[in-house]
């Protein structure tokens, strides 16, 4: 498998890096401290097209493709990756709409959603052990014209800033294995309440609240792909939220990785720059080295994304290895860094405030925001034992 870029993927990831360093470097430490989430920033999102990546040019997106759409997750999480979370919610719901809606469905939601006009989000997740179990459970009755859906979705990123969820709900009666289907919920919708919003430990600037389903009347329009269809699609969009997130981590544990080495070339100690003792090589070169390995499942997991294959457990293995190491990268970056390492000022004879802090909330948040630990460790061992085989 070759992983060289084309020439049109180098020129989106140049795009990019300069898109970050023109309008992202600059908000995101303000970002961090008041969460407040600037329509500029939003604005010029849609202005150079990233709200549309991963929308088919027949419905007005770029239709750049899933590997475009990671060099670029990955270039915005070097510089603000709470805007790198919410352009990829986004995007996974946009991928839903274009995988499984109707052609009705497609022709009203796409084009806005490709302009940044309208926000996406997915809603999956309860506070439950797994969905559809839990008195807050989102559960949906049939009626006549369509579904009453009724409970809570948990954590859910861009609540209160997105116009459309994505939300999964088990339909009644629930079985000893529920089954799950989809609904696109317009945030308008009557009875639905959007919850106070969650001060979490990283990527601040992205929102995250829970969605309070009180007796919300939907129609049958609102169905997303086939009634119990839904299991389905959250398999397939947790999977590519983890190469996406994975490629989140490798852009905050890269952008760690430079600050450290810049750092280390600067800081004098024993009348000699700190780059040159071994200790600061060792942790220089382990961060180095899980960064480039873990972008290296990315690549291949992305590549058998555009090319239609199986990916799921390639999936599933970067996302176990960055859950191992990329709080790691952020931990060795520090420890060059020492006691500046871990403070947010602006040090004296430091150019700039000290983003290390900042960056290990965001991988913190980036890698325990979503789906349970055990996730990657069940896919990845069934996939190699014998109750994982036809």
């Amino acid at each position: 498998m070759n992983f060289d870029l084309t020439e049109t993927q180098q020129e989106a990831s140049q795009r990019a890096h300069m898109f970050a360093r023109t309008y992202l470097d600059g908000i995101a430490y303000d970002l961090d401290r008041c969460g407040v989430l600037p329509k500029a920033t939003l604005d010029a999102l849609a202005i150079h097209d990233f709200f549309g990546l991963l929308v088919p040019k027949a419905s007005g997106g770029v239709g750049a493709g899933f590997i475009n759409h990671i060099l670029v997750i990955e270039a915005f999480s070097r510089s603000c990756p709470a805007i790198a979370s919410i352009l990829n919610n986004h995007a996974l719901a946009v991928h839903a709409i274009a995988q499984w809606g109707s052609d009705a469905q497609k022709q009203h939601y796409l084009p806005s959603l490709a302009t940044g006009r309208r926000l996406g989000a997915l809603a999956i997740h309860e506070h439950g052990p797994s969905l559809g179990i839990g008195p807050d459970a989102l559960l949906a009755s049939c009626r006549d014209d369509g579904f009453t859906l009724t409970g809570t979705k948990a954590f859910v990123r861009n609540a209160g800033a997105a116009d459309l969820y994505v939300a999964f709900a088990t339909l009644e009666p629930v079985a000893k294995n529920p089954s799950l289907t989809a609904f696109l919920i317009d945030a308008h919708t009557p009875g639905l309440t959007i919850g106070p919003r969650l001060d979490t430990m990283g990527l601040k600037g992205c929102p995250v609240a829970h969605l309070i389903f009180e007796t919300v009347a939907v129609s049958r329009d609102a169905l997303l792909g086939i009634e119990s269809g839904g299991s389905a699609i959250v398999d397939r969009l947790l999977s590519l939220g983890s190469v996406a997130e994975a490629a989140q981590s490798v852009g905050i544990g890269r952008a760690a990785v430079k600050h450290a080495a810049d750092f280390a070339e600067k800081r004098v100690q024993f009348g000699q720059p700190i780059a040159t003792l071994q200790a600061i090589q060792t942790l220089l070169a382990e961060a180095a080295t899980d960064c480039h390995l873990a972008w290296l499942g990315i690549q291949r997991a992305s590549q058998l994304v555009e090319d239609g294959g199986a990916f799921e457990v390639d999936a599933a293995m970067v996302k176990t290895f960055v859950g191992r190491f990329g709080a790691k990268m952020l931990i060795d970056a520090i420890q060059v860094e020492g006691g500046l390492g871990i403070s947010e000022s602006k040090p004296f004879g430091v150019d700039g405030t000290m983003p290390l802090a900042r960056l290990f909330r965001d991988m913190a948040g980036t890698l325990l925001l979503d789906a349970p630990g055990d996730f990657p460790d069940t896919l990845i061992a069934k996939s190699i034992t014998c109750t994982g085989k036809p």
